[in-house]
């Protein structure tokens, strides 16, 4: 009987769609768009969700924003030479590094990671390519090494979990290379 209750409702939710809204709840408070209490008030929403359509409700204010031409894909490129990119920039929802007998650092501990996650393809082919993340920074990493190796070293975050908390996704292929994403204290803010 409780199944037909919902039924009406729309297609369940899934964890995908739970955790995406989730973290569309969590940029908002991170960029005042929303206070702390609506917050969690909002995640509270998510949580009790069964339906897509009542899941929807709690950010259907909030999926706009997005369209800001923000949202573009990066890259990186490392020919035989070394690649480094640090400080404050801004690698979008999706960058991907191509290092080809040569080495890339990308360090993200000042980079804007973008709100709903950022996703690193890297693609080592004979090189290495070094990714620095900040304390508070949740990684997940499912990239293959053939001949090579792919680590998440990082670890789980080491700063207490906010909405600001921003995600990372480390994937790709290191051939007769290396791939390691590595934690490290925030990098210090240049002297003005």
């Amino acid at each position: 009987m409780s199944g037909s209750d919902h039924g009406d409702a729309g297609p369940r939710v899934s964890d995908e769609d739970r955790a995406r809204a989730t973290r569309l709840v969590r940029s908002a408070v991170g960029d005042g768009r929303l206070t702390p209490a609506q917050g969690d008030g909002r995640l509270a929403g998510i949580a009790a969700a069964v339906s897509r359509d009542e899941l929807r409700a709690c950010v259907r204010d909030l999926e706009a924003p997005t369209a800001t031409g923000a949202g573009s894909p990066t890259s990186s490129l490392s020919l035989l030479r070394a690649t480094v990119r640090r400080g404050e920039w801004a690698p979008g929802p999706e960058h991907t590094v191509l290092a080809f007998m040569g080495g890339a650092e990308l360090d993200l501990r000042r980079a804007r990671l973008d709100p709903s996650g950022t996703t690193i393809r890297v693609y080592a082919i004979m090189a290495g390519v070094v990714i620095i993340v900040g304390p508070e920074v949740d990684v997940r990493c499912d990239g293959r090494g053939a001949m090579g190796g792919f680590a998440d070293l990082s670890g789980p975050p080491t700063a207490p979990s906010s909405f600001r908390a921003p995600s990372l996704h480390v994937t790709g292929a290191a051939i007769w290379g290396g791939v390691e994403v590595r934690r490290r204290d925030p990098e210090p803010a240049p002297p003005a």
